[in-house]
Order: C-alpha cells, then structure tokens, then sequence
C-alpha cells in the first residue's frame, strides 16, 4: 500500500488538542478510499462512495463533511447482512424487498455514526455533521462504490462495513480529507 496517512492524523489531533486514538480511519474523497489504521499502520484500505453533491459542511447540502470526527455510536451489531435501517432501526426487512433498492441508498447491514470534533467547522450551529446524521455504513447498489453517489454520508460494501463495525472501537478518530 503506497499511500500512508497517518501523518496528516497525527496534524489534525496536534492542531484540535485531541489525543490520537489507538485505531482510525482516514478518508480520502478524491480517491474514494478509507485507510483503517491500527496502531499506526494501514491494515485495510476499503473502496467507498461519498456525496454525488461533494464536500459541504452545511445543514441540508447533502456534502460530505471534511475534517477531525468520532465514531459516536455503533448500530445494528447482530443484524443479518443486507438489513435495512431507517431512522437508525432496523426496519427488519433485507434490501431487495424495496423496489427502489437500486437508484436509492438505503442505510444497510452498520452504522457508524459521525460526531465532528472541530467546533464551527463540523461540530455546531448550521454545520455539525452529529446532526446532520452522517454515518459510514452499508448501501443497497453496491455497483455505486467508488465513485461519489451518497447525500453526505460515507457508504461501503456491506460486508465491509460489516468488518469494518466489529474490529473498530468506539470513540476512534476518523479524519475526512478532500485528497
């Protein structure tokens, strides 16, 4: 794996007075590419999809938003592979049982829920991505991963978020970057 991150973790941590966690995640947009790090070192580099709309920080822009964030809750630990949530509840059903399955993006499988941590820039007022209810999670048309097709949010294969949900901890850091 030729692109190492964690430099630029360690920068955003310095310059928010945040202590880097033993596990994160570095996305890059341009590449539509999540780097999870364990203890410094890249062990998987997972293909994903952000927002059709690009980066935004702002309530309602359906951008993806840039910058020093937590895994703020994790849901649907048990839930079968391909189980869709609304509202942050599994509805019980699997994906194909919608129609719209493959031109819209359910919520599937996980959840990782984002808090931003930089106060004015994505945590707060009009631009606080916790509010803005932004997860990494699963999606139905997974012929959509690796290009932009989101409405903010960070979206993977299912079975990736799948792994991705059991080997990472709450409370990890995850740095979202235009490159």
């Amino acid at each position: 794996m030729n692109e190492d991150y964690y430099d630029e973790i360690i920068v955003a941590c310095k310059a928010s007075d945040i202590v880097v966690t033993p596990q994160c995640l570095y996305v890059s947009v341009a590449d539509q590419r999540m780097y999870f790090y364990n203890e410094t070192q890249i062990e998987t580099v997972y293909v994903i999809s952000t927002a059709v709309k690009g980066i935004n920080q702002i309530q309602d822009s359906e951008g993806t938003p840039l910058g020093l964030h937590e895994i703020a809750e994790k849901i649907g630990d048990r839930a079968p592979w391909g189980t869709v949530f609304i509202g942050r509840k599994s509805t019980g059903k699997f994906f194909t049982e919608y129609g719209d399955w493959e031109t819209k993006g359910y919520v599937t499988s996980r959840i990782l829920r984002l808090r931003g941590l930089q106060e004015g820039y994505n945590s707060g007022g009009n631009c606080d991505t916790y509010g803005r209810y932004i997860y990494i999670h699963g999606i139905t048309n997974e012929k959509k991963i690796g290009m932009p097709w989101t409405r903010g949010c960070i979206a993977m294969r299912n079975s990736d978020i799948i792994e991705l949900f059991h080997k990472i901890a709450f409370g990890s850091l995850v740095l979202i970057c235009k490159k």
